[in-house]
């Protein structure tokens, strides 16, 4: 049985590796940071993090353009300079996780039409690319690098394992979409 604290574990740690993968081992501090806290300058993420001011406003940045972070502008009305109020979403993570998945699928999908519509042939000789039939034919099934003769590739393997994970990735997306 899967608990709420399960949940929330299983939740931080892809809160953590996504961060970490966005702006390094730095970026999990600044996130922590965030996390634990409902609004802060990057000064006040500078001074607890020990970080360079600049630092932080990259890895903020990084954060942002990833939708991960957000920040509410402010005019000082002493100094008249824009003071940035930063906050952090941990759930938009999956969000992230679940784009990058669909990215990875649609590319899976293209190289498995690819690979199930096409004869494919490839020189015994080198560690080439295969060719689909239509180029294998106008080479006149000769290797244009060393003019050995080219043959036949058995994909099903190929195929095979990319159904399979094509399913993997279409059950991971629906469930995680669904809960």
């Amino acid at each position: 049985m899967v608990t709420a604290s399960m949940t929330q574990s299983i939740n931080h740690d892809l809160f953590r590796l996504v961060v970490e993968e966005i702006a390094g081992k730095e970026g999990v501090d600044v996130a922590t940071v965030l996390v634990n806290a409902d609004e802060t300058t990057d000064e006040e993420i500078a001074t607890k993090t020990d970080l360079k001011l600049n630092v932080v406003r990259r890895i903020l940045y990084k954060l942002h353009d990833n939708h991960l972070a957000s920040y509410r502008r402010i005019r000082d009305t002493n100094t008249g300079w824009f003071l940035y109020y930063w906050r952090i979403d941990p759930k938009k993570a999956q969000a992230l996780v679940n784009h990058k998945k669909r990215l990875v699928l649609s590319l899976l999908e293209q190289r498995l039409e690819h690979e199930a519509n096409n004869d494919l042939y490839a020189c015994v000789n080198r560690d080439s690319s295969p060719v689909p039939f239509e180029e294998a034919m106008n080479l006149s099934f000769r290797c244009p690098a060393c003019n050995q003769q080219l043959e036949y590739v058995d994909n099903a393997r190929a195929i095979s394992f990319l159904r399979k994970r094509v399913e993997e990735l279409k059950a991971d997306l629906e469930a995680s979409t669904s809960t």
